[in-house]
């Protein structure tokens, strides 16, 4: 094997590839400014998320309002820590003032009611209050869970925030949907606990959320996809974890949405999420709204690498070694975490540098993150190649998966030990 990497990687290894200027390390990717709606079901891992909302938050200089539903007020702060809020940093942000913890019903009840324009004077009262007070972002988190502490009346949480008056007091425009830009000092985050809700509720609040105009499905739901990939193969998220798989796809099915799983799963895990593929390709289109997916865009006609935005670089097609490169880099920036890789995909490169130096590659690729954490999903178009060819490919692999007139097969699934 030394040989081979002697052969395909470049002999004294240097940065010579652009990294992706990534403004910050949060797999959420919330920038200031922003507004974010997530929802979630109890088979998720929510308190995960959050944590890092405001883990990150308070390690930034942020001041941190931190809403939940009230049945979690005997446990919210032990779950923080257990997700990763050391107990004594959050004891004394609390004390501090940089973090205020609120149940649902102590924000948004007075004496019991909910009236609306009271909130919104408490919410800016808080803004200007942590304006004042010198904190370079207010983040608003506010965990709305099923609304239950409205008892029922969900209709009344959505004529909030369908006022007028109310989305511009807080700073939200009336067109507004996900990732709308607010007053850059707020970085607002709410959460929806979809799982006992009717449609027609859960319609209605999206709608809401999404500022009146959005169909419910595009608002992205990154925690329902915790095991949206896992699950087709019959597996834990856990046990997914450092597999090497290979997808054999039809072009013509909708093979995308298998990919999509596999990216948002590793989202809803907080996992970062790093997929070669090129410019215009149905994956690609699939998850361009995921603002915190880096995307390596393999080009044929481009000679050398380079940035194009925060989460985009651009790679010579041709270039194997500049590719491993990259892999390399990934896996320094992200030593001793989860990484998810997507390779998008194999065929075309055996089409730009020939089947043997696309072997000797994933030989090689395969060799490097075998001794990371890193899972890593690998597409061909199997019916673009002879049967030698594919069958040597196929080789390489412990998990072979195939997509091909829209129904998905687990042709081999290794256990944990040989994945």
């Amino acid at each position: 094997m030394q040989n081979l990497l002697k052969g395909i990687l470049p002999s004294k290894w240097k940065r010579s590839a652009p990294f992706f200027e990534v403004m910050g390390e949060s797999s959420l990717n919330i920038s200031e400014g922003e507004l974010a709606v997530i929802t979630y079901t109890s088979a998720a891992d929510k308190m995960k998320v959050f944590a890092e909302f405001i883990r990150e938050g308070l390690g930034n200089g942020d001041q941190v309002f931190y809403a939940y539903p009230d049945e979690e007020s005997g446990v919210v702060r032990k779950k923080l820590v257990q997700n990763g809020i050391n107990a004594g940093e959050g004891e004394k942000s609390e004390k501090s003032g940089s973090l205020i913890l609120r149940s649902l019903s102590e924000h948004y009840l007075t004496d019991g009611e909910f009236d609306k324009m009271n909130i919104v004077r408490k919410e800016l009262e808080l803004r200007g209050e942590s304006k004042a007070a010198g904190y370079k972002h207010f983040r608003y988190l506010s965990d709305i869970g099923d609304l239950s502490f409205l008892k029922g009346q969900w209709e009344t949480f959505i004529d909030y925030w369908d006022d007028a008056r109310v989305r511009t007091a807080r700073g939200i425009p009336r067109s507004s949907g996900l990732g709308v830009l607010c007053e850059p000092f707020l970085m607002e985050l709410t959460a929806i606990n979809v799982e006992g809700m009717s449609e027609k509720s859960i319609r209605g609040v999206l709608k809401a959320l999404g500022g009146g105009k959005h169909s419910p499905t595009r608002l992205i739901d990154f925690l329902e996809y915790a095991y949206a990939f896992s699950k087709r193969i019959g597996i834990s998220h856990e046990e997914l974890i450092g597999r090497k798989l290979l997808l054999e796809f039809d072009p013509t099915s909708d093979y995308e949405r298998i990919v999509e799983d596999f990216a948002k799963e590793a989202l809803a895990h907080l996992e970062p999420v790093y997929i070669f593929t090129r410019s215009v390709s149905g994956v690609r289109e699939s998850l361009a709204q995921q603002r915190s997916i880096r995307f390596a865009l393999m080009s044929s006609s481009e000679s050398t690498s380079k940035s194009i935005s925060e989460n985009e670089i651009v790679l010579p097609a041709d270039n194997t070694p500049l590719i491993l490169d990259m892999v390399r880099q990934i896996g320094a920036r992200h030593s001793g975490e989860y990484v998810f890789l997507i390779f998008d995909n194999l065929t075309e490169l055996i089409m730009h540098v020939g089947f043997e130096k696309t072997y000797k590659f994933l030989l090689c690729l395969i060799e490097m993150l075998s001794l990371e954490k890193t899972t890593a999903l690998f597409l061909l178009n199997k019916s673009a190649h002879e049967p030698h060819v594919t069958s040597q490919i196929r080789g390489l692999f412990h998990n072979l998966l195939a997509h091909e007139k829209n129904s998905f097969e687990i042709l081999k699934n290794a256990s944990s030990l040989e994945a």
